[in-house]
């Protein structure tokens, strides 16, 4: 069954990804990517790029991701080659539930910078939500999908309970 395939894929790199230490954390309200920016990286973007950018993470912080990905996109207009960029316009495609794109554009930043904590974060939180988005597809499926649903959540599971030092949630009683 190719959806479950592609299904346990997705989970076993969420799982690697969490493994590597790649944990959820929320985007609080002056955490912005432009803190990380490499000073060196900063100096080099354009001003007009810097305030495309910014003018993204504050929209991204605002909560308003459709007008993050529009700064995102122009800033990477200028500056095709910038991983902070990419990670945050991969960043507000993964808000918007564009995961093929954010993947890539994780990829993309990683290939860049491949010691890119952040971005590795961000990626392993857009495996995990492709992982939950395929479990209700085959809950969608009803009785044809339950077999697959079953085997994805255990995997899902298995995967949690694997990771050192870590616990998966009690089972509700």
């Amino acid at each position: 069954m190719k959806i479950k395939k592609t299904a346990l894929i997705v989970v076993f790199c969420a799982a690697a990804a969490a493994a590597a230490g790649w944990t959820a954390r929320s985007y609080a309200l002056g955490s912005g990517s432009s803190g990380n920016w490499p000073k060196q990286e900063r100096a080099a973007a354009s001003k007009s790029t810097m305030s495309l950018y910014d003018q993204g993470v504050a929209a991204d912080k605002a909560g308003d991701n459709t007008a993050a990905l529009e700064y995102f996109r122009k800033a990477l207009k200028k500056d095709k080659n910038n991983p902070e960029i990419l990670n945050m316009l991969a960043h507000s495609e993964r808000k918007l539930g564009m995961l093929v794109e954010a993947m890539d554009d994780y990829w993309k930043a990683l290939k860049i910078r491949p010691h890119f904590p952040e971005a590795r974060e961000y990626m392993g939180e857009t495996y995990i939500q492709a992982a939950l988005a395929e479990i209700s597809t085959l809950k969608s499926y009803g009785p044809e999908g339950e077999e697959g649903r079953k085997a994805l959540v255990k995997a899902f599971k298995d995967a949690a309970a694997s990771l050192p030092g870590e616990r998966a949630p009690e089972a509700a009683k």
